[in-house]
Formats: C-alpha cells, structure tokens, sequence
C-alpha cells in the first residue's frame, strides 16, 4: 500500500509538470484559433456576442498564461500540488467550456466553411489533448467530454439526416479520445515511474561507485592490517610536506624508521594469526604518538615509518624514547603474554638531506646500523654509518666473485706440545682484496649472512686437505684444524662432503680436527649429536674454539665426546689475575671428561711456562709461530722444536 501511495504521489507530481510543460503551446494556439476563428466568421448578426466570446476566452487563456509562468518561476520546495493542479484543471475546463459554446451558441448561424472551421478545430483541440493532458486521467477525460460531447448532442438532435450522423461520428470520436486519453496517461504514467526508478537505480548505483571508491581509496591507500598508511599513501603525504618545506612554509621534519625486534619469532612459534593481532596492537600504539602534521605508515612487514614536522633533534630523541617504550610493554594476547622491542633510526630534514627518498634510506642505516650494536635503543643518522654499511654491502658483493678471482687463500698456524713440537696446524682463511687484507672478524659474518660459507668452507677444507697431505709426507701424524660454521654444519651435504674429501686425498679421519665455536650448542642438539657421532665414527676428532666466551654445557661436551677444548686467548692474556684459576679448572674438568686442552694466543715465555706448570696439552699463539703461507708451513716443519726457534 506505501509502494501504490508512493507512485501515486509521484504520478501526480510528475503530471503536473508535464500538464504546465505542455500548456504553454496549447495556450498559444489557443490565442491563435479564437482569433482566426472569430475575426474570420464574424458578422453584424453575432458580432457582440462573438466578440463578448473572444473577449473571454482570451481573459481565460491569459490567465493560464500567467499561471503557467508563475509555476515555472516557483521553487518545487514551495509549490503545493494539490492547489496547483486545481488551479490548472478549472482553467483548463473553463477553456474547454467555452469552445464547446461556441459551437452549441452559433451553430444555427453556421456557414458550410464556419461549419467546417469549427469541427477541425475542436477535433484538433480534443486530439491534442489526448497527449498533452496525459499528465491527469481525470482532466484528460473531461477536456474531450466538455470540448466534443455538446456539439456532438447539438448535431445528433438536428432533423438533417448528415447533422445527425455527424452527431453520431462526434460521440463516436469522444470515446476514442477518451481511449485513447486512457491509454496516453496510463502510457505516461509508466515512463514516469519508470523514469523515476532509472534515477534511482543510477542514484543507487552512483551510491554504489561513491563506496567502491572508497573501497578502492582504502585497498590502495590504507593498509587492511593496521589502518594505518600504507607505502604509497605516505610517500604521497610525505611528498607535500616536503613542498611545504621547499615553499619555507616548515622549518624542517625528522623521519623515524621503526622496526620491530623479534617480531618474526612471534610468527614462528605463535603462528600468523597471533602475529597480526600483535601488529595490530602495535599500530594502534604507535598511532597515539600522531600529532597534526605528522604521518604514520606500515612500511612493510613489522617496519613502520613515522614523520614529524618540525621536530628538533632533542623532540625527535625523546619522541624516539617514548616510542620504544610504549611499543616495548607487554600485550596479553589469548592469554599469552609477549614482549617485543623496536629499534629506530632518524634521519633529519634539512640536516641530512631534502630528498624524502633519501631521508627514508638515511634512516632505514640508522636502524640497521643501531639494530646490530644495541638493540631498543634510538639512533640518529650519521655518515660513518652510511659509510660502514656501504663497505659491507661492497665486499658483500665482492665475495661473489672471490674464489673465481683467486682472492682467497689459506695460511697455517702450528699447534705445539709443551715441549714445543707441532702436532697440528690450524688453517684460517685469508682474503685478499683491492690491494689490502680483509679481516677476518670483517668478511666471515658477511659470508655467513649470505650463505657462501658453504661454498667457500667447502672449498677451505679441500685445500686444507691437500696442504694437510703434503704435511704428512715431511712430518706423519701431524693433524690439520679446520674452522667450522654453525650454517655449514647445518648443510645437509656436510657430512658427505667431510667422508668424501677423506676418502679422494686419502687422509686417516683422526689427522682431520673440525673446530666449531660454542655458539653451535645454541642450536638443535639432536642434529649436531648426529653429525657429529656420524664424523667421529670415521675417527675425525672435534674441538670446541674460544671455549668460555660463549655458551657452554658441560653435559653437552660431554654427550658428543669432545676430543679438543681451546681456552681463549682473553683468558691467556689474564694469567696474572683470574685468567690462572679459569685454565686450572678446565684442566681438572678435562681429566674427567677426558678431553685435550689447547691454549690460544699464548705470546711469551712466562705464559708458556704457566701453561706448562697446570698442565695444558697444547699450545698455539705468536710466541710459537705466526700463521704462515703455504711454503713457509713446509719450511716450518724442519724445525724440531719451535720454542727453541722462538727463543
């Protein structure tokens, strides 16, 4: 029923429009057929009455006129439908009562041509109606009543035989007008509603675009996870206040680029699901700090960039603090509890560059440089930072190319007995680049992040190999040492390798010693117990370097049966104060566990003598012999006694 008053209403709106919109052509020619039609038949018989006539026709139509303007110059807010279209229905049947006179008043005094003029007339005025009234049945119906129906009558009840059937073929035309009036307005109401229905359904869809941009808005502006600015949206805002800063409308801004420590062990043990809730939180803290002018993004996985305008370096540190702080508190997540930590670098506007895409590199070092040294901590910018990074990443890629340019090498430091005599040598990788010696300390962790070592560790222990079979010709059952990495124990291929290289050089599995750091014991014990036990089956033995600096598990020492245990050259160099009591007790730990102990860096006679007084087995360091070429470890091997050489 609300659907039916609803298209009701609209129909009569709607028809009102159409009925005003039309009536301005029927008024003219109304104008103009009165005229014609009275200033062409008038005689001195009729003339005051057909003048009194035309007078009020033309009073009506003027009136129409005047109403018809009026309800173009009213607003649609203000019109009332009700009294407009009343308005519009008297003077429309008015109009048509006065034609319809004059046909019924004059006809007896009708020529053939008046008689004709007449009857054109009002069937053209009755026909037009059908379409020009369509906007209302109920006036369309009357119109072609009022305006055929009495001449009809007045010619059906003339005796003349031609009257009466032309009376007949009037009544006859009044019902096909009303029919056809009928149809017109049942026609015009249907493109009305209609109409309406397309405005609403491209309104809905209009409605419907507005929201899919929205949508789209942001999908590519705002990140789904977080609700924060993705990359692109900031780069975007970022760029205008970078404007705003060439344009001298800000003194400057500071880029904080935050990334979260531990974030990936969160998704590793807790799941994904756990991980992005905890982004979530995260994100809605860091929003706290948001300030006008400010911008917030996720940048990418747990990285996220933070702008602040005109922030000094002393708002920017303790803005920086705050940070890390707030994101370092626990957060409760079903129950679990975790804790994560952020390291930020900062980069500054205009200090360190103007450029927005460098400012977020300059920062992006910051952090990086700042997220090796002290974790949670703040870092700003500087060019040593740059510098550092820049140099790894160079000899990072310059170790792609450093076997194939015959860049590394080994060289070969001897272990001795207490009596000064070489029972091995320990090989240690060299690299020769541009000129000058890399260290060690420099290149090995680049080669462990990139994961060459494998390649380069292989091919360490072929040439430690082949130096170790020339070894054995001059000096037998002298044993060659060989630097292991935790990732290249972790090479499924490891152990194959190690029995392969033993079996092509021919090389007895016990003058082969395998050194691995303490660092080993952090990772999965059951892998390691089983390559190691594989190994040792084959008589390679196992030594544990730089013993005491790291982490260390009697209990574990003991279930892989280390055969070598390498006390720390820091230790050594403390012999004078608690470095003694330290190498005392891992000498009475060995005789329990059954274990050698080598002495590293040992450099001068008094610490020899030391050594020798608790007991150690072996010893290495300068005092002895520093590491040597490949020819001078065969020339070295001449010598009996190396103390004696040294002294």
């Amino acid at each position: 029923m609300s659907i039916n008053r609803s298209n009701a209403a609209l129909y009569q709106s709607e028809g009102l429009k159409l009925l005003y919109g039309n009536s301005l052509l029927g008024i003219i020619i109304g104008f103009i057929a009165s005229g014609i039609l009275t200033f062409t038949f008038i005689t001195n018989v009729h003339f005051a009455a057909k003048m009194t006539w035309w007078l009020m026709l033309s009073a009506v139509l003027f009136l129409r006129l005047i109403d018809t303007l009026f309800w173009f110059r009213t607003p649609d807010s203000a019109k009332n439908h009700t009294r407009w279209q009343l308005r519009f229905s008297l003077g429309c049947l008015f109009t048509a009562a006065l034609w319809s006179a004059y046909g019924v008043l004059f006809f007896p005094s009708f020529s053939l041509a008046e008689f004709t003029t007449v009857v054109v007339i009002l069937s053209a005025l009755a026909g037009g109606a059908t379409s020009t009234l369509s906007g209302n049945l109920t006036i369309a119906i009357l119109y072609n009543l009022t305006i055929l129906a009495p001449f009809s009558l007045t010619m059906l009840a003339q005796p003349e035989t031609w009257q009466s059937n032309l009376g007949i073929l009037g009544m006859c035309s009044t019902a096909a007008m009303i029919v056809g009036a009928i149809r017109s307005t049942r026609y015009t109401r249907e493109v009305i509603l209609l109409r309406d229905k397309n405005k609403m359904l491209v309104s809905n869809m209009e409605d419907t675009i507005r929201k899919r941009t929205q949508q789209i808005y942001e999908i590519s502006h705002i990140d789904s996870l977080t609700g924060l600015y993705n990359r692109a949206a900031f780069l975007s805002a970022a760029e205008d206040i970078c404007s705003q800063y060439r344009e001298k409308h800000i003194d400057g801004f500071c880029i904080f680029f935050i990334d979260l420590d531990g974030f990936k062990n969160i998704n590793d043990t807790l799941g994904h699901d756990i991980g992005d809730r905890v982004l979530h939180t995260l994100s809605a803290r860091l929003y706290e700090f948001y300030r006008p002018g400010s911008q917030v993004c996720r940048w990418g996985g747990d990285e996220f960039i933070f702008l602040l305008v005109n922030g000094d370096k002393y708002a920017a540190q303790q803005l920086g603090d705050e940070i890390v702080r707030s994101l370092s508190r626990p957060i409760i997540v079903d129950g679990q509890k975790v804790t994560l930590s952020a390291t930020i670098g900062i980069s500054v506007c205009p200090e360190h560059d103007t450029s927005l895409t460098r400012l977020i590199q300059l920062a992006d070092i910051a952090m990086y440089s700042q997220k090796g040294k002290y974790p949670e901590r703040v870092a700003f910018y500087n060019m040593e930072l740059e510098s550092n990074l820049l140099r790894k990443i160079a000899l990072n890629e310059a170790l792609k190319t450093a076997l194939a340019n015959d860049e590394l090498r080994l060289m070969y430091q001897p272990i001795v007995n207490p009596q000064g005599r070489i029972v091995s040598f320990e090989a240690l990788l060299r690299w020769h680049y541009q000129g000058s010696d890399i260290s060690p300390a420099e290149f090995i962790p680049l080669m462990e992040q990139s994961g060459r070592i494998v390649e380069i560790g292989k091919w360490a222990m072929e040439e430690a190999c082949r130096t170790l079979l020339e070894i054995q010709k001059r000096r037998p059952g002298v044993a060659m040492c060989v630097n292991i990495s935790m990732i290249q124990f972790y090479d499924k291929e490891f152990v194959s390798n190690v029995t392969q290289l033993l079996s092509t050089w021919q090389i007895d599995g016990s003058s082969l010693h395998l050194e691995v750091t303490e660092s080993i014991f952090n990772a999965e014990l059951q892998v390691i117990y089983q390559k190691i036990s594989a190994l040792q089956q084959q008589g390679v033995r196992f030594s544990v370097d730089d013993f005491g600096t790291g982490y260390s598990s009697l209990s574990v020492i003991q279930n892989i049966n280390v055969d070598y245990i390498k006390i720390d050259r820091s230790f050594i160099n403390n012999l004078d104060s608690k470095g003694l009591a330290i190498v005392e007790a891992v000498m009475n730990i060995s005789q329990g566990l059954k274990f050698y102990v080598v002495a590293e860096g040992v450099e001068t006679a008094k610490q020899r003598q030391k050594l020798i007084k608790c007991g150690v087995h072996f010893m290495q360091g300068y005092y002895f012999s520093r590491p040597l070429e490949y020819a001078g470890t065969l020339a070295l091997l001449e010598t009996d006694s190396l103390d004696v050489a040294a002294q």
